[in-house]
């Protein structure tokens, strides 16, 4: 057994040993990420069955179906030859004749990165196989695999919590250090928390903490009294300007300049004549003395009648743009409306039937399906199709390991139990080839990794 393992965790790797000893051969260890799964299953993989052919396969996003293969073949069978075309179940069989191969146990780690094939191939060597095979899955859900017991792991205590972070940690506070308490609290018996525990981070220094908050309460003044001292001098700047503006000294002495002559003065005395206007400006220069130093207004009566003609020519004017008016109006009137042409209607085009690998992308992750064939020849898939076309069917391409795939399958099912019913009517020819479920996700998955390649 590994060194450090707690209590608890021991007594559910022996309880784990005693479900094999049952009769369950697939057993998988449902928790939380950071309970410890892995580190368990690595415990009871070294501990438990010496005389079995062990095997440790870790999943990831990444992990090809043939990898997993290929790994837990070569722990179970020495040199083993492994046909790439055959599953594991017929693999493992061939390889059993030629050479036995003894009782196997296989843990794997984080299951739900596994293929729903593999995954069955795993529950018919675990039923069916000529030997001893125990196989131990980890996952942080249940029921990932069908028919598997599922094991819950359960957090640590508040006492085995601390208990483990002593089998790493040398001097840990004592327990009435509350910091330590309110972390070991907050943890949950979550190792991967308890674990990351930092000592210089959590310690509390009054002396540090006061110096700053002082520091920084210094800080606060100074930006204060900055900000009122900017905000005092634009106020005395801006102070000053209108000073200035209201304190300027007028000209006082200006006189007024007569530009213009007064309307009722023009029209109350007709007869009488305009009084010259003189001019008085110091800014401008004197004139020359032949220039006249006066100006000769024209008398009232031809003001007066140079404003009368101005009136006719206005009223002229507008009674000439009124008729202009009419007569667009009268034209506007005569005239005949455009015929307004029909708008065509875009057409729409067809709808496109989807087949192939668009028709599977297009369809639902919840929907299900029932795979009839896989070979790496299109005729063949071509004739399976043909011959069996009282079933609906459907057929789509992956690439494995640098081989094409050509896959059919049923038309999609809404639930996994509508699959169940369609199979149940499945022609005796197709029942013989052991048909099985597949959901709609896993094809899109195996879809999109095979164009990724």
């Amino acid at each position: 057994m590994q060194s450090q393992i707690l209590p608890s965790r021991a007594a559910l790797v022996d309880r784990i040993a005693m479900q094999f000893d049952y009769g369950q051969n697939l057993i998988t260890l449902v928790g939380s990420s950071g309970l410890g799964k892995s580190y368990l299953a690595e415990s009871f993989l070294t501990d438990k069955y010496p005389d079995f052919n062990k095997a440790f396969v870790k999943l990831t996003a990444n992990t090809q179906e043939f990898d997993v293969v290929r790994q837990l073949l070569e722990h179970s069978f020495r040199s083993p030859l492994i046909d790439q075309k055959l599953s594991l179940s017929e693999n493992f069989l061939l390889l059993h004749d030629e050479q036995a191969c003894g009782p196997c146990l296989w843990v794997l780690d984080n299951v739900r990165h596994l293929t729903q094939e593999l995954t069955e191939q795993l529950q018919k060597l675990a039923k069916s196989s000529r030997e001893t095979i125990y196989i131990l899955a980890t996952a942080q859900q249940p029921q990932l695999i069908p028919e598997s017991l599922d094991i819950h792991i359960e957090p640590l205590s508040m006492l085995e919590s601390k208990r483990l972070m002593s089998m790493f940690y040398k001097d840990l506070p004592p327990d009435e250090d509350p910091i330590f308490n309110t972390f070991v609290a907050e943890a949950r018996g979550n190792p991967s928390v308890l674990l990351s525990w930092q000592p210089q981070q959590q310690s509390l220094n009054l002396r540090e903490q006061s110096s700053k908050v002082g520091s920084k309460s210094q800080w606060q003044w100074y930006v204060i009294a900055l900000c009122l001292i900017l905000t005092a001098l634009m106020v005395a700047l801006v102070y000053k300007q209108e000073l200035k503006r209201y304190w300027t000294p007028t000209q006082d002495n200006e006189e007024t300049v007569a530009t213009a002559i007064d309307a009722q003065a023009v029209f109350e005395a007709p007869t009488t004549t305009v009084e010259k206007v003189e001019i008085e400006n110091d800014v401008q220069p004197e004139l020359p003395a032949e220039t006249p130093t006066h100006i000769e207004i024209a008398p009232v009566g031809s003001i007066l009648s140079a404003l009368t003609e101005a009136k006719e020519d206005a009223s002229n004017s507008s009674n000439a743009l009124s008729e202009q008016a009419n007569a667009a109006e009268e034209t506007n009137f005569d005239r005949t409306p455009a015929t307004l042409s029909p708008v065509k209607e875009p057409q729409h085009a067809e709808t496109e039937v989807l087949v192939g690998n668009p028709w599977y992308l297009s369809r639902s992750d919840d929907e299900w399906v029932i795979q009839l064939l896989a070979v790496t020849e299109s005729e063949i898939a071509a004739g399976f199709m043909a011959e069996h076309n009282e079933v609906e069917t459907q057929q789509f391409t992956v690439l494995r390991n640098g081989r094409t795939w050509f896959v059919v399958t049923t038309d999609a099912y809404e639930s996994l139990a509508s699959a169940k019913q369609a199979k149940a009517v499945l022609p005796e020819a197709l029942q013989k080839g052991q048909p099985f479920f597949k959901r709609m996700s896993k094809i899109k998955q195996e879809i999109t990794q095979s164009l990724g390649n």
